[in-house]
């Protein structure tokens, strides 16, 4: 019996993301993910959006925030962009696993001495190339 094998090609933010698959079961790798974060760097809500499945759970446990379906998480995804315009979100590492990654990002703002910085990390779980949840930890001191 021959195993079936074959090859995803997306292309989401102008970044084409080739996985090699076997069955239905693909994985996100890190240019994936970096070119994510830009789009959450730019504001660009509707890119954010074509990383998730359709029934994204996206929880940010430092404010309390669960957010299931993508309508929810388009809401959050918009409140991110419109309140923190001009503000860096960028991985600093990433651990890609069978199923999901870990990040560790470093979110930054501001000028002299209004500058600031927060780093945090998070944990995606994948499901077919595409982020089904995503939670985020980070101090908010």
């Amino acid at each position: 019996m021959q195993s079936l094998f074959f090859a995803i090609a997306m292309v989401v933010g102008g970044v084409s993301l080739v996985s090699a698959a076997s069955h239905s079961d693909t994985e996100v790798n890190k240019a994936n993910i970096e070119s994510y974060y830009e789009a959450w760097t730019q504001g660009d809500v509707d890119t954010i959006m074509s990383y998730f499945t359709d029934d994204i759970v996206y929880e940010d446990v430092a404010t309390g925030a669960l957010n299931t379906g993508a309508e929810a998480v388009r809401g959050f995804a918009q409140g991110f962009a419109d309140k923190y315009k001009g503000v860096s979100l960028v991985p600093a590492s990433v651990v890609i696993g069978h199923g999901g990654a870990a990040v560790e990002w470093v979110m930054s703002g501001g000028t002299g001495e209004e500058a600031w910085s927060v780093r945090g990390v998070c944990v995606l779980e994948t499901r077919e190339g595409k982020i089904s949840r995503a939670t985020d930890y980070w101090d908010k001191k």
